[in-house]
């Protein structure tokens, strides 16, 4: 198994995994003219980190999430659709899960896709 073989199984195994950091949320696909269907996926969703918008100055929560590099376990990067889908996790661990827009990718590999929400 070559190097990039093995991170992208890890990607899904270890870092991804639900007893370690990994938390379920809901990915919703916004297609044109078309009815999507969303699907459970498996995220890590690093919380509480703000975003200050001029001119206004309005501080917006901005979430970070990591999803495998995959159409069935994740979000595929071909399929990714950003300002359009949108993905549903709590802000707080506990609270009602609340669906937040995907803003823009800001890393993305064989193994996973970093995505920013708010």
């Amino acid at each position: 198994m070559s190097l990039a073989e093995r991170i992208i199984t890890d990607a899904g195994s270890v870092f991804l995994n639900s007893d370690h950091f990994a938390e379920s949320v809901t990915y919703y696909p916004h297609r044109f003219g078309t009815q999507a269907t969303p699907r459970v996926i498996t995220a890590i969703v690093i919380r509480n980190q703000v975003t200050v918008f001029n001119p206004d100055e309005q501080i917006v929560p901005e979430f970070e999430v990591r999803v495998a590099n995959s159409a069935t376990t994740g979000i595929s990067s071909e399929e990714l659709n950003t300002g359009g889908d949108q993905i549903k996790f709590p802000v707080r661990i506990g609270e009602t899960a609340t669906k937040r827009t995907i803003q823009l990718m800001t890393e993305h590999d064989d193994g996973m896709l970093v995505l920013i929400c708010r």
